[in-house]
Parts: C-alpha cells; structure tokens; sequence
C-alpha cells in the first residue's frame, strides 16, 4: 500500500501476543505492518503490529490499512509537533 511517499506492507499474523486484563499472554490474530521509504522495499523506517481484539476490530484487510494511515498520520504529526517545538 503506498501512503503519503512510504510503502507499507502489511501481512496477516496468527501469532500476536498481547495482555488480557489479568497480565496473562493472549495469542491473537491480526497483522503485521512493515513501513519502507522506498518502493523497492530496502529501506524500512518502522515496524508494528495490530490484534484483533485490542488495536483493530475486526480481522479484515480494509481495517488494517485504516489502522495503518492512522499510526502513520499520528507518528507524523508527533513529529512535526517535535520538531517545531525544539
């Protein structure tokens, strides 16, 4: 997916670990975000991940790439807020 200049592959996982309200491990589906600088995918800038259940809804690739332009706008926007306040 190309967003704002960055390419961000993103992969379904079946093995993300998060924490239910008791501090035990939880096994959960969801995806796996790479983000590039360039289209041959050789310069990676970031890397996260979203579980069914707790960042995302729903299992579905149209909510992954909605996820991912908000992690995106939000890192940006933390930046520009950085840098301007420096």
């Amino acid at each position: 997916m190309l967003y704002k200049g960055f390419y961000i592959k993103i992969t379904p996982d079946e093995h993300i670990i998060r924490s239910d309200s008791n501090g035990n491990d939880l096994v959960c589906q969801g995806f796996d975000f790479k983000v590039f600088a360039d289209e041959n995918k050789s310069e990676k800038v970031d890397e996260f991940t979203a579980a069914v259940g707790h960042e995302i809804l729903y299992n579905s690739v149209d909510e992954a790439e909605q996820f991912a332009k908000d992690v995106f706008d939000c890192e940006t926007k933390g930046s520009l807020d950085m840098e301007f306040l420096q």
